[in-house]
């Protein structure tokens, strides 16, 4: 049965995989490796006689998988050897070094390319690497993956869904949207029931600030040092980094100013300085800050503020928002757990269920703002998309993520209070929900910790400096974060 399974993985059937090529022989040589380890050499030299002058990088014909599946049988493997066997070529056909030389050649270095694993397939808050091997993920991709690396029930309504309608433009009335509109009315704080789709969180700080301009007639917008809000020209531009904005010459607009976070003395000056009246922030601070809380009397003074200037605040809620940053139960988003409600707010990650698809949402006086033709979006909330989003949000409230993330939040900061106190490397800790970081000391420490952690099973490649970041899948269990607790523990004290 196995051997079949191995024929079948290696040659694909297109009615059942469109997706997928043959696989090659370096991809069947990688896996035999993997799974017989020393012993795999014998077999490998056999397989190259067999097989001829067949190159590496070469796919497989029919005729080549008889003759692998034959050498195999003649060696006398275990089922369970064959059962691997199958299963790794079923989750990738190309080898590691196929894949990385590929992405070496081709890739834009908009970012430093992540090798160290090729993640092949997910189970929960778990993904497993073309070696075969398992990791704890503490990233969730950016937090974009909270319910987990694999959803097998979203991929059964985005398979219904391709099969009856794939796109549809932004404007256009649509079945899927309406079915998932119906779904996320009660999870929005009061009065933010306007959507405009998009389909990058970049994208949705963008048109936040179109809406807020229009809004408020006006150009002047502060937002605060070590803010994150994306890559786009406009989210870029409004934050920190400079060495974010500077290339693109964003380094200098006149439109941007940048307040102290936390400290609403600075926030008053520029608002008396630049008359502005758009204000952009995140309530706990990500990527430039190390998963820093605002603090509730800032938002307190902020939003009072707010109210004697007649400020528009934009709540970027991308990252933390979708349970991640709860405090109480129903804390969807982290103004409900600060009590108080945006003028704007951009939402986007998690509530796909890792799909892409982001919103700019806010209240009807201000919607109103934005007449036909201001802006536009091919894909925005697309059929796809909707139909994600609305399988990810009835989990999420079917399986009580706040709950959870308020617990696992507990574990996880009373875990991390009782390492700091036997490890001196542990300087501080910070965050709120399942958006926590560490201060090591140096960058150093963070990405030795980062490697120890890799070897222990613990994948974690999100850092701010000196702060190791932890976002895990806001379904993380007791277990595992006692797990990732006691992994850390053990790379601490390795460095």
């Amino acid at each position: 049965m196995y051997t079949r399974e191995i024929k079948n993985a290696i040659n694909y059937d297109r009615t059942k995989h469109p997706e997928r090529t043959n696989a090659t022989f370096g991809r069947v040589a990688e896996v035999l490796e993997n799974v017989l380890e020393s012993k795999s050499d014998e077999l490998i030299i056999s397989l190259q006689k067999k097989l001829g002058s067949v190159e590496m990088d070469a796919e497989l014909s029919e005729e080549h998988a008889e003759k692998i599946v034959s050498t195999l049988n003649a060696h006398a493997l275990t089922p369970d050897q064959l059962h691997a066997i199958a299963l790794q070529l079923q989750s990738s056909e190309i080898s590691t070094e196929e894949a990385l030389a590929l992405h070496k050649k081709y890739k834009v270095p908009v970012s430093h390319l992540e090798k160290d694993i090729i993640p092949v397939a997910g189970n929960g808050c778990w993904i497993q690497d073309t070696k075969g091997n398992w990791y704890i993920d503490m990233d969730s991709n950016y937090s974009a993956t909270n319910l987990g690396m694999s959803n097998p029930e979203i991929g059964q309504g985005l398979y219904n869904q391709a099969n009856l309608l794939i796109s549809m433009k932004e404007d256009r009335v649509q079945i899927a949207r309406t079915r998932f509109l119906k779904e996320m009315s009660d999870m929005m704080p009061k009065d933010l029931n306007y959507f405009y789709w998009q389909n990058s969180g970049g994208e949705a700080v963008d048109k936040a600030l179109k809406i807020a301009k229009a809004y408020t007639d006006s150009k002047q917008v502060i937002a605060f040092k070590n803010g994150f809000h994306g890559r786009t020209h406009g989210a870029v531009s409004v934050t920190w980094n400079e060495a974010y904005r500077k290339p693109f010459h964003l380094n200098n607009e006149d439109w941007v100013h940048f307040a102290t976070f936390n400290d609403i003395e600075s926030v008053k000056k520029l608002v008396e300085k630049t008359g502005t009246k758009i204000i952009i922030m995140e309530m706990i601070q990500g990527e430039e800050a190390g998963n820093l809380p605002a603090d509730p009397d800032f938002i307190k003074q902020l939003w009072n503020l707010k109210k004697e200037k007649d400020l528009i605040i934009i709540d970027d809620e991308v990252q933390a928002g979708f349970g991640r940053t709860a405090v109480k139960k129903g804390d969807w988003f982290a103004c409900q757990s600060y009590q108080v409600v945006p003028d704007i707010m951009t939402i986007g990650k998690s509530f796909g269920g890792s799909y892409p698809v982001t919103a700019v949402v806010t209240n009807e006086k201000i919607s109103q703002s934005m007449k036909p033709g201001y802006d536009g979006s091919t894909f925005g909330g697309n059929p796809m998309a909707m139909t994600s989003a609305l399988i990810a949000t009835r989990q999420m409230k079917e399986q009580e993520i706040t709950k959870n993330v308020i617990a696992r939040s507990k574990q996880f900061f009373d875990g991390l209070e009782q390492l700091q106190q036997k490890n001196d490397m542990i300087e501080d800790i910070q965050g709120r929900g399942l958006m926590i970081s560490l201060l090591l000391g140096s960058e150093e420490n963070v990405s030795k910790v980062q490697d120890n952690l890799k070897e222990h099973g613990v994948k974690t490649s999100l850092s701010t400096g000196k702060y190791l970041r932890f976002l895990p899948p806001t379904i993380i269990s007791e277990s595992e974060v006692n797990l990732v607790l006691d992994r850390l523990d053990t790379s601490i004290q390795q460095c």
